[in-house]
C-alpha cells in the first residue's frame, strides 16, 4: 500500500502531466520531462531538477541526422516553477508559430 507521501507525488504528477498535454507537450517522463516540437528541428523542452523548473528551446543540424547535433540551445526560463515553466514555454512556441498557420 503506497503511503500518503507517494499518493500525493502521483498526483502532482498527474496534474503536470495533464497540464502539458493540453499546452500541446509529449510526456517523455511522467512529472518530470516534456517537449514540444514546432518544426522539423527545433523542439522546447521543460524539465525538473532537484525540484526546479526550467524549459528551453534546441535546435538540431538538419544536415547531419546522424550525428544529432545540436546547433542552438536558447533558456526560456530558469529556476521556475512548473506552472511558471510551462507557461512561458508555451508562449515561446506561440511567437515563434504566429506567422506559420
Amino acid at each position: 500500500m503506497p503511503t500518503i507521501d507517494e499518493v500525493i507525488y502521483q498526483n502532482e504528477c498527474d496534474r503536470r502531466d495533464q497540464k502539458a498535454r493540453v499546452a500541446g507537450f509529449l510526456v517523455l517522463i511522467t512529472g518530470e520531462v516534456y517537449e514540444r516540437q514546432y518544426s522539423r528541428t527545433s523542439h522546447v523542452f521543460v524539465t525538473v531538477e532537484n525540484g526546479v523548473w526550467s524549459a528551453w528551446r534546441e535546435t538540431w543540424q538538419p544536415w547531419n541526422s546522424e550525428l544529432r547535433t545540436s546547433s542552438s540551445q536558447k533558456v526560456i526560463a530558469e529556476r521556475v516553477t512548473f506552472d511558471q515553466a510551462l507557461m512561458q514555454a508555451r508562449r515561446y512556441v506561440g511567437f515563434v508559430t504566429k506567422g506559420r498557420k
